[in-house]
């Protein structure tokens, strides 16, 4: 009898070895595959951010030319008087209006939440994200971008419309220093009456030349913004929020 039961106990130990073996190579199997589907995970992410860098520098690129070709073409229909070239002018208002609609299917790519809110942003946080997209640009055509008073200041909007904005009035300076021996943009930031104003300046002392409102008229009517356009500097005037929410 006890040899029979010294065997069943036997049998039971290797069951339960057995089972314990076959337990331990399943969970490092599976951890095995959760490592690896982590690293395809990280991989395809790592790819889908670069795609979006990617497309965000193509969306920016056409943006600028677009506004470019708007305000100039705006500019040409107010002083023009003839009929014919009217018509042209129109028709090349138009279709830009068409590209810049086009577009904007890209931005929902790069940035993929359609219902994007209004934010605190610390301005000096938005700047550094500006020159991750445009910063090379900057480089690639010998301009030194000078900022001022960007610390310890809170704006509140929605992120990505600023720096599309931001980077699109970088792009608007890029265009004029081309060819000038100088080559330097300044952006100073002023809390004034209780707004954050950004002061937009280049060497060419012409920064509101081809500039018009309308077009950034609805990103600035998103983000309770407006631009001022004098000849010598643009001033970007955004909400300061209330802090003691925003600290709260």
């Amino acid at each position: 009898m006890d040899n029979v039961v010294n065997i069943i106990s036997y049998v039971l130990i290797f069951i339960s070895a057995g089972a314990l073996f076959y337990v331990y190579r399943l969970r490092g199997k599976l951890v095995e595959q959760m490592n690896l589907r982590d690293e395809v995970i990280l991989k395809k992410e790592s790819e889908l951010k670069e795609l979006r860098l990617l497309a965000a520098g193509v969306t920016h690129e056409i943006n600028n030319a677009m506004s470019i070709i708007l305000g100039r073409s705006e500019q040409l229909i107010r002083k023009n008087e003839d009929p014919l070239l009217e018509k042209a002018l129109t028709s090349i208002r138009t279709t830009s209006d068409r590209i810049v609609e086009s577009v904007k299917g890209l931005r929902q790519f790069i940035y993929p939440d359609t219902r994007e809110v209004e934010e605190y942003i610390h301005l000096s946080v938005l700047m550094d994200d500006v020159l991750k997209l445009a910063g090379q640009r900057l480089k690639n055509h010998g301009i030194v971008l000078r900022q001022k008073g960007m610390e310890h200041k809170v704006i509140k909007g929605k992120k990505s419309q600023l720096e599309q904005l931001i980077i699109n009035l970088l792009n608007q300076s890029v265009e004029r220093l081309d060819g000038l021996e100088e080559k330097w943009i300044q952006l100073v930031s002023v809390e004034e009456n209780g707004k954050i104003n950004i002061y937009f300046s280049d060497f060419s002392s012409n920064v509101g030349d081809k500039i018009t409102c309308k077009q950034f008229g609805e990103i600035l009517e998103k983000n309770h913004g407006h631009l001022t356009i004098n000849q010598n500097n643009l001033v970007l005037e955004l909400p300061k929020p209330d802090m003691s929410r925003y600290h709260s």
